[in-house]
C-alpha cells in the first residue's frame, strides 16, 4: 500500500517513519528544497519537542479535541518514540523538553535516518497543488506531474512562518473535500504596543510577571523574561498571551514591573517607600534599583529632572513614581503577524474528522499537526501535538490494513 504525506514537517516525518516501518511504501512530498525547515527554527534552533506537564489545558480549539494529546501520546509513549530515534531529552525551565544536544538538527536528522532506513522517501521541491479521489485511492497533482496513493496524510502546516513552507496551502487542499476552516490568527508571537518610550527601551529585559488586561479587566498573567522591542514586547511569558489578544476583540494592555525578580522581595514596596523619604536626588534613588534606560522613562513620566530630593516630593508624586516601578503599562494594539508567529491558531474544523483524524468526507484522507484547528501553548506543546496526531493516524492506518 502506498501512503502519500503532504508536508515534510514534524508530523509528516513522524507519520512517515512509523508507517514505513510497518511495511507501507511512504513518500513525503515537500514544496521546499529540504524537509524540516520549521523544525530547525523552533526553540531558537534547539527544538523544544514537548513538556513535562501534559495536562489537557495546554491545547486549544474551537471544538473538543478528538483525543487528549497528553494522555494518548503520554510521557511513556514519548520516551519510546525518542528512544527509537536514539535521542535523549533534557528538561529546562517551565518543564520544556529538548534533545540533550540542544540542537534541532539532532531531531530532524534522526527522523530522516529512520524514514530512509525503513524504505521511505522524500520528494522535495514538489508542491502538491491538488488532491483528487481516483480509482480507490487519490491522485496528487503537482504542476504537470501526478502521483497515485492509496491513502493521503495532509501535514502541510498552518500559516505561521510561511518562509518555512507553511503558508496555508494545506487548508486549500482539505477545503476541496468540503472541509471547513475556522478563523485563523497568529499565536505564540510578540505583542505590538504603543509608547513613546519603546524605541528608547529597545533591547531591555525584565525578569518578572506580565499581566494582560482586556477592557480594564485582568485576564492572564505569565512570568519569565520579558523583552522590550521598538514596536512592542516579547519573551516566553508574552508569547503565551498572544492567543488571548487574537482570539477576541477588546481594548488590551499589559503591565509589568521595571524591577527584576520581585518574587524574591515580597516586602520591596514597603522598603522603597521608606527609602523614598531620604534626602536622595531622584536620579540617585532610581539609579540604585533600575537600569539606565528605565531611569530616563520614570523621570520623564513623573516630569522630574532628577535633581529633586526625594523627601521633598509631594505624596502624589511619590506614589506615582512608585506605582510606575511596580506596574509599567503599555497599550496593546495587536500581535505580530504570521511571518513572526510560531503557530497558527485555528485551522481545519475538527468536526469533519474522526477520532483518528480521518476525513469523514473522503475515507483514506487524513490531516495531522498544525493544519487542523489545534494549537498549543508555548513550551513544546505544538510539536507534541504534531507527534501525537502523527502517531494516532499511523496506528489507525496500520490497524485498518491488518483487519
Amino acid at each position: 500500500m502506498k501512503i502519500a504525506i503532504v508536508g515534510g514537517g514534524v508530523s509528516g516525518l513522524a507519520a512517515g517513519c512509523l508507517l514505513a516501518e510497518a511495511g507501507f511504501f511512504v513518500s513525503v512530498y515537500e514544496r521546499k528544497n529540504r524537509v524540516g525547515k520549521k523544525l530547525l527554527a523552533t526553540g531558537n534552533g534547539r527544538a523544544n519537542v514537548s513538556n513535562e506537564d501534559l495536562s489537557a489545558g495546554h491545547w486549544h480549539s474551537e471544538s473538543p479535541l478528538p483525543f487528549d494529546p497528553g494522555t494518548y501520546f503520554s510521557a511513556e509513549a514519548r520516551r519510546e518514540f525518542f528512544d527509537a530515534l536514539g535521542i535523549d531529552l533534557v528538561q529546562e525551565d517551565r518543564g520544556k523538553l529538548y534533545p540533550s544536544t540542544l540542537q534541532a538538527r539532532t531531531v530532524l536528522n534522526a527522523l530522516r535516518r529512520r524514514l530512509f532506513a525503513a524504505g521511505g522517501e522524500e520528494v522535495v521541491e514538489t508542491c502538491i497543488d491538488a488532491i483528487e479521489q481516483s480509482k480507490g485511492g487519490f491522485r496528487l497533482v503537482s504542476g504537470d506531474s501526478s502521483f497515485f496513493a492509496d491513502k493521503v496524510i495532509v501535514a502541510a502546516g498552518g500559516m505561521a512562518m510561511p518562509q518555512s513552507g507553511s503558508d496555508g496551502k494545506g487548508h486549500g487542499l482539505l477545503k476541496s473535500f468540503g472541509h471547513k476552516k475556522t478563523r485563523t490568527f497568529p499565536g505564540i508571537s510578540a505583542l505590538l504596543c504603543e509608547s513613546p518610550y519603546l524605541k528608547h527601551l529597545n533591547g531591555t529585559k525584565i525578569q518578572g510577571v506580565v499581566t494582560l488586561f482586556r477592557n480594564g479587566e485582568k485576564i492572564a498573567s505569565e512570568g519569565g523574561e520579558i523583552l522590550l522591542a521598538k514596536d512592542g514586547i516579547s519573551g516566553p511569558p508574552v508569547l503565551d498571551l498572544a492567543r488571548a489578544v487574537g482570539e477576541r476583540k477588546g481594548d488590551y494592555a499589559v503591565a509589568f514591573p521595571m524591577l527584576n525578580h520581585l518574587e524574591q522581595r515580597p516586602e520591596y514596596r514597603n522598603i522603597l517607600e521608606g527609602r523614598s523619604y531620604l534626602p536622595l536626588a531622584a536620579k540617585d534613588f532610581l539609579d540604585g534599583i533600575l537600569s539606565n534606560k528605565w531611569v530616563h522613562v520614570v523621570l520623564k513620566e513623573c516630569s522630574l529632572n532628577g535633581e529633586e530630593p526625594m523627601d521633598q516630593l509631594a505624596w502624589e508624586e511619590r506614589e506615582h513614581l512608585l506605582n510606575l516601578l511596580f506596574a509599567f503599562t503599555l497599550p496593546v494594539i495587536g500581535v505580530r503577524g504570521f511571518d513572526y508567529a510560531q503557530v497558527t491558531c485555528g485551522g481545519m474544523a475538527l468536526e469533519g474528522f474522526s477520532s483518528d483524524l480521518e476525513s469523514k468526507n473522503a475515507p483514506g484522507l487524513y490531516a495531522a499537526g498544525e493544519v487542523l484547528d489545534v494549537d498549543g501553548d508555548c513550551g513544546g506543546y505544538n510539536i507534541h501535538w504534531a507527534l501525537a496526531s502523527a502517531h494516532r493516524i499511523a496506528r489507525a492506518i496500520i490497524k485498518s490494513a491488518q483487519s
